[in-house]
């Protein structure tokens, strides 16, 4: 029986596959679409893109103890990811009442990462 693999790959891997994702669905979109379903989904995937790394910093940093903590270098952290999300909400808001898909498609695509992960370890399960 193998060992588990280490998280950190796990989550680079997720993240990398999300990645290329938010590209093939930027193509296709920007090409079939246009550019508003380009924002679209563009702020979309930013704002899931956000949430996701937050929620993996949060995950980290509760489950590391740490021996002290910069409070305020993780006050602006966190006011500036505030900003950055509203912004990208801001605008995928707007956009959204243009073209849904586009944004459905953009928040969608960490689950794509994940199910790229999930395809990823069964395809070396079967390997091994």
């Amino acid at each position: 029986m193998e060992p588990d693999e280490d998280p950190k790959r796990v989550i680079r891997r997720i993240r990398f596959i999300g990645i290329g994702a938010y590209v093939v669905f930027a193509i296709f979109i920007g090409i079939v679409r246009g550019f508003r379903a380009w924002i679209g989904l563009t702020c979309s995937a930013a704002v899931t893109m956000i949430a996701f790394l937050w929620l993996e910093e949060i995950a980290e940093l509760l489950l590391q103890p740490t021996a002290r903590l910069h409070a305020r270098r993780l006050m602006w952290r966190t006011l500036a990811r505030f900003a950055l999300l509203g912004v990208a909400l801001l605008v995928t808001i707007f956009f959204a009442r243009f073209d849904p898909l586009s944004v459905l498609l953009g928040f969608s695509i960490v689950v794509v990462g994940i199910m790229g992960e999930a395809a990823y370890s069964l395809f070396r399960s079967f390997a091994s």
